[in-house]
C-alpha cells in the first residue's frame, strides 16, 4: 500500500464499502467485488488499531500491509482470528486455448477480487457459499471494531 490512509479512512471504506455490496435478490460480481474489499479495510483498519497505528504507512504496518496485500487470509491469519474464518480456494471454468490446449485457474483467498473483477464465476464453489465466507469474516470484523 503505497498511499498512507488513516485508520478512520480504513474503518469508513469498510462500512462504504460493505453498504454499497448490499442488495435485494442476486448479487453481480461489483457487488461481490466491494464485499471482498469491505473484508479487507475492516481486517486492515483492526491491524492498525492493534498495532497501535493511526496511519497505513505506520512503522509497525507499511511492510506488512505491502507484503499480504488483498489476502484476506494473510490478514486473519496476522490477527489470529481462527482458520474457521479462512475462505477457500477454488477453481474458474477452464480457459480452452485456439490450439486445443485447456487450462486449469486456480483462485485462492488474495485472487477472489481478480476473479470478480474480470467478470468470472467459482467454478467448483457457488459464488453464494464464497459471498457467506466473506459475510461470516464481516460479522468477526463488527465485533472487533465495536
Amino acid at each position: 500500500m503505497s498511499i498512507p490512509f488513516t485508520r478512520r479512512e480504513m474503518q469508513r471504506a469498510y462500512r462504504v464499502n460493505y453498504q454499497a455490496s448490499v442488495v435485494e435478490g442476486e448479487r453481480s460480481n461489483a457487488h461481490r467485488l466491494l464485499l471482498f474489499y469491505a473484508v479487507e479495510c475492516g481486517l486492515k483498519a483492526i491491524l492498525l488499531l492493534r498495532k497501535g497505528e493511526d496511519y497505513s504507512n505506520g512503522s509497525k504496518v507499511v511492510e506488512l500491509f505491502g507484503r499480504i496485500s488483498h489476502n484476506i487470509n494473510a490478514l486473519l491469519d496476522e490477527l489470529r482470528a481462527g482458520v474457521e474464518l479462512h475462505l477457500p480456494s477454488t477453481k474458474m471454468r477452464k480457459i480452452r486455448y485456439s490450439d486445443g490446449n485447456e487450462y486449469e485457474r486456480h483462485v485462492c483467498s488474495k485472487e477472489y477480487n481478480q476473479m470478480w473483477r474480470y467478470g468470472g464465476t467459482s467454478d467448483t464453489l457457488e459464488d453464494s457459499v464464497l459471498e457467506g465466507k466473506l459475510e461470516n469474516i464481516l460479522r468477526w470484523i463488527e465485533g472487533e471494531l465495536r
